[in-house]
């Protein structure tokens, strides 16, 4: 069987603008059961305001790992722990 098609998507990375200042920063995180593991998938959604200028820019982006274990299964006991999220920095 011949393939018929194919793509590449390379990473995404994101460089905060020099003299910005973050003004929101959101993230969910979402996990995937694949056959060998699991995709772990971070999104990312940032407002943020370069000085001297009035506008507001947003920026979206997602980084993706694998894992042979699902991060999920484990519960969190303790307040003080970070959050999910927060583990996959």
């Amino acid at each position: 069987m011949k393939l018929k098609s194919a793509s590449f998507s390379g990473k995404t990375e994101f460089n905060l603008p020099e003299g910005a200042t973050i003004i929101k920063k959101d993230y969910s995180v979402r996990v995937e059961e694949i056959e060998n593991g699991f995709i772990i998938s971070k999104s990312y959604d940032i407002k943020y305001q370069i000085l001297g200028n009035d506008d507001t820019s947003y920026e979206y982006f997602t980084k993706q790992w694998y894992s042979k274990e699902n991060p999920l299964a484990d519960t969190m006991e303790e307040e003080d722990e970070p959050s999910l999220a927060d583990k996959f920095e």
